[in-house]
Protein backbone atom coordinates (compact mmCIF):
# COMPACT_ATOMS: atom_id res chain seq x y z
CA UNK A 1 0.00 0.00 0.00
CA UNK A 2 2.66 2.55 0.77
CA UNK A 3 4.77 1.71 -1.58
CA UNK A 4 2.29 2.28 -4.24
CA UNK A 5 1.66 5.64 -2.82
CA UNK A 6 6.00 6.67 -3.32
CA UNK A 7 6.13 4.56 -6.12
CA UNK A 8 8.45 6.64 -8.61
CA UNK A 9 7.23 9.62 -10.72
CA UNK A 10 8.67 12.39 -11.73
CA UNK A 11 6.15 15.44 -13.56
CA UNK A 12 6.89 18.13 -11.34
CA UNK A 13 7.72 21.77 -11.63
CA UNK A 14 9.53 21.29 -8.67
CA UNK A 15 13.90 21.37 -8.26
CA UNK A 16 14.51 17.42 -7.99
CA UNK A 17 17.19 15.90 -6.11
CA UNK A 18 18.20 12.67 -6.18
CA UNK A 19 19.63 9.88 -3.31
CA UNK A 20 21.17 6.59 -5.05
CA UNK A 21 21.63 3.86 -2.43
CA UNK A 22 19.24 5.73 0.72
CA UNK A 23 19.85 2.78 2.26
CA UNK A 24 17.09 2.92 5.61
CA UNK A 25 15.94 6.31 4.46
CA UNK A 26 16.60 8.28 7.05
CA UNK A 27 18.36 10.86 5.51
CA UNK A 28 15.77 10.96 2.48
CA UNK A 29 12.93 11.16 4.72
CA UNK A 30 14.74 13.91 6.74
CA UNK A 31 16.11 15.91 3.34
CA UNK A 32 12.26 15.85 1.68
CA UNK A 33 10.66 16.89 5.31
CA UNK A 34 13.18 20.11 5.35
CA UNK A 35 12.68 20.79 1.53
CA UNK A 36 9.13 20.68 0.85
CA UNK A 37 9.65 22.84 -1.69
CA UNK A 38 11.52 20.07 -3.90
CA UNK A 39 10.83 16.72 -5.36
CA UNK A 40 12.95 14.22 -3.71
CA UNK A 41 13.50 11.21 -5.88
CA UNK A 42 15.13 8.28 -3.70
CA UNK A 43 16.37 4.45 -5.34
CA UNK A 44 17.61 2.03 -2.91
CA UNK A 45 17.94 -2.21 -4.21
CA UNK A 46 17.89 -3.63 -0.56
CA UNK A 47 13.85 -3.99 -0.03
CA UNK A 48 14.10 -3.89 3.32
CA UNK A 49 15.11 -0.19 3.13
CA UNK A 50 13.06 0.84 0.79
CA UNK A 51 9.64 -0.28 2.92
CA UNK A 52 11.23 1.08 6.16
CA UNK A 53 10.94 4.86 3.96
CA UNK A 54 7.89 4.13 2.28
CA UNK A 55 6.54 3.68 5.93
CA UNK A 56 8.41 6.53 7.37
CA UNK A 57 7.26 8.67 4.62
CA UNK A 58 3.60 7.90 4.82
CA UNK A 59 3.94 8.21 8.71
CA UNK A 60 4.94 11.65 8.67
CA UNK A 61 2.61 12.83 6.16
CA UNK A 62 5.15 13.61 3.20
CA UNK A 63 3.94 13.93 -0.28
CA UNK A 64 6.98 15.46 -2.24
CA UNK A 65 9.45 12.07 -2.33
CA UNK A 66 9.61 9.59 -4.36
CA UNK A 67 10.90 5.84 -3.88
CA UNK A 68 13.10 3.53 -6.77
CA UNK A 69 13.13 0.32 -5.65
CA UNK A 70 15.60 -1.73 -8.26
CA UNK A 71 19.16 -1.06 -9.53
CA UNK A 72 19.66 2.83 -9.72
CA UNK A 73 21.45 2.06 -13.04
CA UNK A 74 17.60 1.69 -14.84
CA UNK A 75 16.50 4.64 -12.77
CA UNK A 76 18.96 6.54 -14.11
CA UNK A 77 18.17 5.88 -17.70
CA UNK A 78 14.78 7.18 -17.24
CA UNK A 79 15.81 10.73 -16.23
CA UNK A 80 15.84 12.95 -19.38
CA UNK A 81 18.60 15.07 -20.03
CA UNK A 82 19.99 17.78 -17.15
CA UNK A 83 16.42 17.20 -14.90
CA UNK A 84 18.30 16.62 -11.75
CA UNK A 85 19.18 19.54 -9.07
CA UNK A 86 21.69 17.93 -6.76
CA UNK A 87 22.54 14.34 -6.42
CA UNK A 88 23.70 12.70 -3.41
CA UNK A 89 25.74 9.20 -2.73
CA UNK A 90 26.22 9.33 0.71
CA UNK A 91 28.61 5.72 1.67
CA UNK A 92 28.14 3.98 -1.07
CA UNK A 93 29.36 0.51 -0.88
CA UNK A 94 33.32 0.68 -1.53
CA UNK A 95 33.66 -2.68 -2.49
CA UNK A 96 37.17 -3.22 -1.16
CA UNK A 97 38.35 -6.34 -2.19
CA UNK A 98 40.01 -5.90 -5.76
CA UNK A 99 38.12 -8.04 -7.88
CA UNK A 100 35.01 -6.20 -7.04
CA UNK A 101 36.36 -2.52 -7.20
CA UNK A 102 34.40 -2.79 -10.80
CA UNK A 103 31.33 -2.54 -9.01
CA UNK A 104 31.76 0.81 -7.41
CA UNK A 105 28.64 3.22 -8.07
CA UNK A 106 31.39 5.65 -8.64
CA UNK A 107 33.45 4.58 -11.61
CA UNK A 108 33.88 6.87 -14.66
CA UNK A 109 31.13 5.61 -16.46
CA UNK A 110 28.57 6.03 -13.92
CA UNK A 111 30.08 9.41 -13.45
CA UNK A 112 29.15 10.03 -17.17
CA UNK A 113 25.89 9.32 -16.47
CA UNK A 114 25.47 11.39 -13.74
CA UNK A 115 26.75 14.30 -15.66
CA UNK A 116 24.16 13.78 -18.25
CA UNK A 117 20.93 13.88 -15.68
CA UNK A 118 22.26 16.75 -13.57
CA UNK A 119 21.69 20.14 -14.64
CA UNK A 120 24.21 22.85 -15.40
CA UNK A 121 25.31 24.39 -11.74
CA UNK A 122 23.81 20.94 -10.25
CA UNK A 123 26.15 19.35 -7.54
CA UNK A 124 26.77 16.31 -6.43
CA UNK A 125 27.26 15.46 -2.85
CA UNK A 126 29.29 12.27 -1.61
CA UNK A 127 30.22 11.01 1.80
CA UNK A 128 32.71 8.22 2.13
CA UNK A 129 34.74 6.74 5.21
CA UNK A 130 36.91 4.59 3.01
CA UNK A 131 40.34 6.97 2.65
CA UNK A 132 41.47 4.92 -1.01
CA UNK A 133 38.03 5.22 -2.05
CA UNK A 134 37.73 8.92 -1.17
CA UNK A 135 41.46 9.20 -3.53
CA UNK A 136 39.61 7.59 -6.39
CA UNK A 137 36.96 9.64 -6.43
CA UNK A 138 39.08 12.72 -6.15
CA UNK A 139 41.29 11.45 -8.96
CA UNK A 140 37.95 10.51 -11.01
CA UNK A 141 36.64 14.55 -10.53
CA UNK A 142 39.97 15.89 -11.11
CA UNK A 143 40.44 14.40 -14.81
CA UNK A 144 36.91 16.06 -15.81
CA UNK A 145 35.95 18.84 -17.61
CA UNK A 146 32.40 19.09 -17.09
CA UNK A 147 32.39 19.41 -12.40
CA UNK A 148 34.89 21.35 -10.30
CA UNK A 149 34.98 20.43 -6.64
CA UNK A 150 33.77 23.35 -4.17
CA UNK A 151 36.37 24.55 -2.38
CA UNK A 152 36.11 22.81 1.34
CA UNK A 153 38.36 20.94 3.31
CA UNK A 154 36.45 17.50 3.02
CA UNK A 155 37.17 16.39 6.01
CA UNK A 156 34.37 19.12 7.17
CA UNK A 157 31.23 18.70 6.68
CA UNK A 158 29.15 21.45 4.16
CA UNK A 159 26.31 22.21 6.01
CA UNK A 160 24.91 24.30 2.90
CA UNK A 161 24.60 20.74 0.77
CA UNK A 162 24.64 17.96 3.83
CA UNK A 163 22.11 17.72 6.26
CA UNK A 164 23.03 17.97 10.31
CA UNK A 165 22.18 14.39 10.80
CA UNK A 166 24.18 11.22 10.73
CA UNK A 167 23.24 8.26 8.75
CA UNK A 168 23.61 4.78 9.81
CA UNK A 169 27.21 4.62 8.52
CA UNK A 170 28.21 7.62 9.28
CA UNK A 171 27.73 7.30 12.65
CA UNK A 172 29.22 3.40 12.57
CA UNK A 173 32.56 5.09 10.91
CA UNK A 174 32.85 7.64 13.27
CA UNK A 175 32.03 5.44 16.38
CA UNK A 176 34.87 3.20 15.18
CA UNK A 177 37.08 6.17 14.73
CA UNK A 178 37.12 7.19 11.00
CA UNK A 179 36.94 10.72 10.00
CA UNK A 180 34.25 10.49 6.48
CA UNK A 181 35.27 12.91 3.73
CA UNK A 182 32.52 14.67 2.88
CA UNK A 183 32.91 15.75 -1.31
CA UNK A 184 30.42 18.17 -3.10
CA UNK A 185 30.90 18.77 -7.26
CA UNK A 186 29.50 21.21 -9.39
CA UNK A 187 28.61 20.89 -12.68
CA UNK A 188 30.21 23.35 -14.73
Amino acid sequence: MHKEKYDFSLKTKKKVWLEVGFGNGLHLVELAKRNSDKLIVGSEVYENGVATTCFSLFQNKIENARVFHGDARILLQSFEFEAVDRLYILFPDPWTKKRHKSRRLLSLANIEIFSKILKSKGAICIATDVEEYYLEIENAFSNLYQFERLHVSPKEKNLSFFLDIKTKYERKAINIGLLPSYLVYKKV
